[in-house]
């Protein structure tokens, strides 16, 4: 069974401002940057009247059981497809444990006042059994841990 978490935070720019922030090069790089990646870059951009759509290559430290090992790394690509009149999106990380792990989420902003709501939504599901439950919940919990730095880049390229 997966498990999900949902956030919504306010952000002082228009829903139009906030798109073009989460759809720039810049933003994901400082994004995955201050997450933890060695290389970041975006690639693969197609637009299709409102329909965007790219993808975000990066390399990170790999991550075991024990934490970090930085004798090694891993790559991994998030492929981001947008509807930029709704001013929504969905993506799917993939990464070298796909065959046991999905990863994968929504974006939605909407007007509120002279600002904006971004609406985030994040799925895990870990195929292992047994334990495939206990491993989801610890996946999400170290993605709320670099939620208030997603937050804080997010806020600090709106307001540029």
């Amino acid at each position: 069974m997966a498990k999900s978490h949902e956030t919504t935070v306010r952000v002082a720019a228009s829903p139009d401002r906030l798109v073009e922030v989460l759809t720039s090069d810049d933003y994901h790089v400082a994004r995955d940057t201050v997450q933890g990646a060695i290389t970041v870059e975006v690639k693969g951009r197609s637009r299709d009247g409102a329909r965007l759509v790219y993808e975000v290559h990066s390399t990170r430290y790999a991550r075991g059981l024990t934490g970090v090992d930085r004798s090694k790394t891993e790559a991994s690509v998030a492929t981001y497809t947008w509807d930029l009149d709704a001013r929504a999106a969905t993506w799917v990380h993939r990464g070298p444990h796909d065959e046991r792990a999905q990863v994968n989420g929504t974006i939605a902003i909407e007007p509120d006042g002279d600002g904006s709501l971004l609406h985030d939504a994040l799925h895990v599901t870990i195929k292992v059994p047994l334990i495939g439950g206990k491993i989801e919940s610890l996946v999400v919990s170290e993605l709320k841990k670099g939620f208030e730095k997603y937050v804080k880049v997010v806020r600090d390229h709106a307001e540029r």
